[in-house]
Parts: C-alpha cells; sequence; structure tokens
C-alpha cells in the first residue's frame, strides 16, 4: 500500500494523553427575520467551547421569519415559529442536519417551548393573545388534531403595546409540571397546568395569573437552576422582576432597574438567562441602551447590578450562554451579527473575544449538544486506549492499534514506521507526565477518520519545553473491522 507522510510542524517527537476528550460539543442554531439583503430561516453552526469560534454548517432558508426556536430535550426535533405557523423539524444531533416534519398554524406566533419528553409543544402567539399547545406524534411531529387554544382576554395602561393581550413566552416549570406564560399586553403571567389525561393540554393553574405593575410590559422568564426563584423581564419599564415558586405559583419579591436613576433612553427590556452555576443574571436592553445588564444572585435569589457590557451592536434582541458557561452570545438584530463575548465565571464580567459572524437579522440563539454516531464512538474509544497505552507503555497495545501503514515523521526529518514508532514509546525517547485533549472533532468519511483536537501538556523530555499547547490533526483507518491510526501531525496554534 502506498504510505501517507505527514510532517510534523512543531518540534515534538510524539505525544501522549493524560486526560479523555471533553464531549462537550455544542450545535447552535440561529433564528432570524426575513429580509431581502440576505438568507433568512435558521443556520447552524458548530461552536467551539475552547475558543469561542463558530464554524457554518448548514442554513435552512427556505423559512422566513423563524423568530424563536425550541430544541426537544432527547436533541431529536427543532421546532420553529415562523408568524403563521409553526415548524416541526427532525434534528440529526450528529450532524446538526434539519429535515422538515410539517407545521400548524398559529396567530402571530413569537415564542416555542417543548415538554419533557418532547410530547408537547407550546407556542406564545402575540398576534393572537393566546397560548398554543399542541402534541406530538412518536417522529416529533405536530398531531394536527390536537390543538388547544388558551384565548387570553384585556388590556393595560400602555394604549400602544397594550391595546390587547400579547403573549410574549411559554415557559417550562423546572419539574415539567407547570408553564408559566407572561403577557405584555395585560401585565400578568398566566399559570397553567399541564394535563395527565388525553383530553386537554392545559388546564389554568388553581391561582390563573400572576399580575404585575401597570405598563411593565412582561416578556421572557427564566428560573434558577436550584428550580426556587424565578426571573421576569419587564420589557416597558426596563426592570427584572424576582420571584419566589413553588407548586405552580409564583410570588413577587424584588424588582430592580436595568440602568442606571436618571436614565433618559427609551428602555426596552428583551432576553433574560441565568448562568449555569446560578450565580449570575443577565438581561439584555434593546430601545437606546443595547447593553446587557448583569446582576449577582444572593442566596436568597435576590438581585445586585454589578455592571453593564455593551453589546457592540444594535438591538439584542436575543443572546444565549453556552452550557458550559464560558461564553455568552449575542444576536444584534439590526447590525446583522452575532457577538461572542468570554464570561468570566468568578466576577460575572463579559469582555469581547473579538469573535462573530454576519448573519442577517438574527433574533433566536440556541443551543444543544452534538451527539457521537456510533463509528464516531468507536474512533473515540481508539483514541482514549492510544492516550492510555501512551502514559504507560506496552508494546502489543501500540501495535494493536497502529496500522502497519503508519508513519511518522519528525520535524527533523527523521521517519519512523511503525516499529520505530513502538520503539519510541517503549524506550521514553517522548516522555509526557500529563496531556489533556480540548475540543476533539471526529469526521468520519467512509472508511477513514480524521481527529483533531488541542492538546496541552506536560513536558518531561530533556531537552524540551516543559509546557506544550497545540494543535493535532491525526488520521485513522478501518481496517479488518478496527480503527487503526494512520498518521499523525501536531502544529502550532495560530496567533
Amino acid at each position: 500500500m502506498k504510505k501517507i507522510a505527514f510532517v510534523f510542524l512543531c518540534c515534538l517527537t510524539g505525544v501522549t494523553f493524560g486526560k479523555a476528550q471533553s464531549t462537550n460539543q455544542y450545535f447552535l442554531f440561529i433564528g432570524t427575520y426575513a429580509t431581502e439583503a440576505g438568507p433568512n430561516g435558521i443556520h447552524t453552526y458548530r461552536l467551539d467551547i475552547e475558543a469561542g469560534t463558530l464554524r457554518k454548517v448548514q442554513s435552512v432558508t427556505e423559512l422566513g421569519n423563524a423568530s424563536f426556536l425550541a430544541v426537544s430535550d432527547d436533541q431529536s426535533n427543532l421546532y420553529a415559529v415562523s408568524g403563521s405557523k409553526v415548524n416541526a423539524y427532525t434534528l440529526n444531533s450528529s450532524t446538526g442536519q434539519l429535515s422538515f416534519l410539517n407545521s400548524v398554524p398559529s396567530s402571530g406566533s413569537c415564542y416555542v417551548s417543548v415538554a419533557p419528553g418532547g410530547k408537547a409543544v407550546f407556542v406564545g402567539n402575540y398576534g393572537g393573545g393566546n397560548t398554543e399547545a399542541v402534541r406530538t406524534n412518536a417522529d416529533g411531529s405536530f398531531d394536527e388534531a390536537s390543538v388547544q387554544l388558551l384565548q387570553h382576554q384585556g388590556s393595560s395602561v400602555n394604549k400602544e403595546r397594550q391595546e390587547a393581550p400579547h403573549v410574549h413566552a411559554t415557559v417550562l416549570s423546572p419539574d415539567g409540571r407547570y408553564l408559566m406564560v407572561p403577557d405584555l399586553g395585560t401585565d400578568r403571567v398566566y399559570q397553567y397546568e399541564l394535563s395527565t389525561t388525553s383530553g386537554e393540554i392545559l388546564k389554568p393553574g388553581s391561582k390563573p395569573w400572576l399580575s404585575v405593575p401597570k405598563g411593565a410590559g412582561p416578556r421572557h422568564l427564566v428560573f434558577h437552576p436550584n428550580g426556587k426563584y424565578a426571573y421576569l423581564i419587564l420589557e416597558l419599564h426596563g426592570a427584572v422582576m424576582v420571584l419566589d415558586y413553588a407548586e405552580g405559583m409564583l410570588k413577587e419579591k424584588q424588582i430592580i432597574s436595568m440602568v442606571d436613576k436618571g436614565f433618559k433612553g427609551r428602555l426596552s427590556g428583551a432576553d433574560i438567562h441565568v448562568s449555569p452555576d446560578g450565580k449570575f443574571l443577565y438581561a439584555s436592553n434593546r430601545g437606546d441602551a443595547n447593553e446587557i445588564a448583569i446582576y449577582s444572585i444572593d442566596q436568597k435569589g435576590k438581585l445586585t447590578r454589578i455592571g453593564r457590557q455593551p453589546v457592540m451592536g444594535k438591538t439584542p434582541r436575543n443572546f444565549a450562554i453556552d452550557p458550559s458557561g464560558r461564553f455568552l452570545l449575542v444576536a444584534n438584530q439590526d447590525t446583522n451579527e452575532v457577538i461572542v463575548f468570554r464570561r468570566d465565571e468568578t466576577t460575572g464580567v463579559l469582555t469581547a473575544t473579538g469573535q462573530s459572524i454576519a448573519v442577517d437579522k438574527p433574533v433566536c440563539l440556541k443551543f444543544a449538544p452534538i451527539q457521537q454516531g456510533p463509528e464516531e464512538k468507536l474512533v473515540a474509544e481508539a483514541v482514549e486506549r492510544f492516550r492510555q497505552v501512551m502514559t504507560d507503555p506496552e508494546s502489543d497495545v501500540l501495535a494493536s492499534l497502529a496500522s502497519d501503514d503508519l508513519e511518522y515523521v519528525h520535524s527533523s526529518g527523521t521517519v519512523r514506521d511503525k516499529q520505530g514508532f513502538i520503539d519510541e514509546f517503549m524506550k521514553r525517547w517522548t516522555n509526557f507526565s500529563k496531556v489533556d485533549i480540548l475540543n476533539q472533532t471526529i469526521k468520519i468519511s467512509g472508511d477513514n477518520a480524521i481527529v483533531r483536537h488541542r492538546l496541552v501538556a506536560d513536558s518531561n523530555n530533556p531537552g524540551y519545553p516543559s509546557k506544550v499547547d497545540i494543535i493535532i490533526l491525526m488520521v485513522w483507518r478501518k481496517e479488518g473491522g478496527q480503527w487503526k491510526m494512520l498518521a499523525r501531525q501536531a502544529a502550532k496554534i495560530p496567533e
């Protein structure tokens, strides 16, 4: 067979692996408004959770005004609202591929959420002023005969924005038993109970709604990870309401502004999220502020505003914290970009990374973990076995993992074949005490697999640096039903 040569770009003779690769890889789905200037629909990116960079995967452009998205908890389906309908897609959790299933009508939809187990979908219809619930079939498609509409009634004091009901969110309680529905038009948060019968999907809670101050305009709501508190952004007042939560009922305990006293600009609170560790809350202010308000959360759930972060654009309609808690991404609707900020997990402070992507009218950001396919798992297992044997070399194991065609080329130009490669590790010509593998990706193409990762190592090699931080490319080939290492290349991380 023809051998493949890879030349190392740094002065390493070999690397051992001290820590298994993290599986925390995520897709980012971006919902957009339609314009004539650029593609609309849903755009899929892959997030590098170490560097905070985004790589384009695909776009679904036939869907206009995909203003809000939701992913089922098993990552098998994605749902998108688009004005007059709600759309169901299958989601390939390995590739990010979306495939259309069906849709049901809606009346000016602006929010969508999914029940635990994906058994039902809930839609907030801003234009229609109602909450919509629909059951799903086994494949995640809508059971079109099961649609339930719960019409809200009333108005409030802002004659331009509160002339009628305007449902703005449908948020599941932490236990999945209740649905909280902020209605901007009526200054209420409706409280529904999920039915356990085969009839109606939702029924009013024992206390049908929570009233908020007149003219406040409740928009989005988020629960604290401990399930005891909830936070409601008041769009028209530019403030956040802190709520106690228990058994399907919310109770007000604090209201805190998003801006300094004396702020003269237009207020427009938009989105709200709690950090995964429950220590900080973030709220976006569109209007004239165009910033993220940052709050610390005390042991009783109350907030103290500790800072503001300009979003480096206009109209931060939506933002998202990645599941690792390292990054906060902002969708700047009117400057057509998604901006990446690094989040200090100790202080809560945000710092611009310099990373951004151009997206026409981004209005919703949703993460979903990337799942490995069967062959990807087998390759990952082979890489893990390689890690173990390199930290504690055994010649027979090294031989079983290496292809007979393996070429191992040093920066000096020295080429070792399979036996030379085994000898090198057994004789400890390379000696690393610890290696962490970060942000590994695996791409399968037929009987070949390309593995990329970042490698951070402590070296004990005489004459070599004590610290190594590089990127690695490995090629594995399936031979006789087993994945074998064919080639490996290291490179310095670009500055």
